[in-house]
């Protein structure tokens, strides 16, 4: 082997290729700049979380305290009591399971603000550095040996690369990708859904705060007065079964968005991220299993 194979490399297109791509993702790594953009995602996701929390919460005590309410009419001198709070049961049913769903939800957001915390170690961050440039030294160090020395370091070091690189992009790169989706097909649902529950929290309220006022159109004291008003509007009418529909109707729909805050919290903080992290896991063992690496890189 002549001295000028020792002294001198000749670099072809795929290793400037591959230094420009060492390069990029240490740089990429050392500064915090994709860290950053998912964080905010997930503050934001944390947010939407803790206050349809804290909706959901607010809507339980509010049900809990208004229900076993008695309406006492007399239309046409006929007694009957109704009581409409017993409507609410399944709500508050749905209500008390979605609390769960929403704690799990922030407990989910918790872990994976760690595991974001975790892959900006400084220490993991060095490694990726250190395995990039040696991995990359040693790759030209063979060539100018014509390729004889041993592969098995050189293949354990780009290895040892990717499963750096994937611990440290995984979380971020999934955060960034959970909220893409969101506002691609989630973000109408979770606003028109939170709004309506806000709402109905707010109305429930009102019937909670006016339930030691007394009713003057038949409704006995004690009882709430704006669920004694809505029902008593139909007093001389007699148009009860009808103003009892409408209430069943409303209590409907604050099911139906209920369910829809559940899906849109079950797939962004459990589903969701699974995916994401599982498919990037996948193609990291697909390219290590069946001879991708090798193919790219040598």
């Amino acid at each position: 082997m002549s001295t000028g194979n020792l002294t001198s490399v000749t670099l072809t297109i795929k290793d400037w290729l591959l230094v420009l791509l060492l390069v990029f993702v240490v740089i990429l790594s050392s500064f915090t700049y994709v860290d950053d953009y998912a964080e905010t995602d997930l503050d934001s996701l944390f947010q939407r979380a803790l206050i349809t929390f804290a909706l959901a919460r607010t809507l339980n005590g509010v049900i809990s305290a208004i229900q076993g309410t008695e309406v006492a009419l007399q239309p046409a001198g006929v007694g009957i009591t109704l009581t409409p709070g017993e409507i609410l049961d399944p709500v508050n049913d749905l209500v008390e399971r979605f609390s769960w769903i929403m704690l799990g939800a922030t407990i989910s957001l918790g872990i994976q603000q760690v595991l974001l915390e975790a892959g900006q170690w400084w220490v993991l961050r060095m490694v990726l550095v250190v395995l990039s440039f040696t991995w990359l030294g040693i790759r030209i160090w063979r060539k100018k040996n014509d390729g004889n020395s041993s592969k098995e370091f050189d293949a354990f070091l780009l290895y040892a690369l990717l499963v750096t690189i994937f611990i440290r992009f995984a979380v971020p790169l999934a955060l960034i990708a959970n909220e893409g989706i969101y506002r691609l097909f989630l973000e109408s649902r979770y606003l028109e859904s939170s709004q309506e529950l806000e709402s109905a929290g707010e109305a429930l309220e009102q019937v909670r705060a006016s339930g030691n006022a007394n009713v003057e159109t038949g409704v006995d004291a004690g009882n709430s007065s704006l669920i004694g008003r809505f029902f008593s509007s139909a007093k001389d009418s007699l148009d009860f079964e009808n103003q009892l529909e409408t209430f069943k109707k409303r209590t409907s729909e604050l099911i139906g968005h209920l369910v829809q805050l559940s899906v849109v919290f079950i797939l962004q903080t459990g589903i969701f991220p699974i995916i994401f992290l599982w498919t990037l896991l996948s193609l990291l063992k697909f390219a290590l299993h069946f001879g991708l690496v090798r193919r790219l890189f040598y």
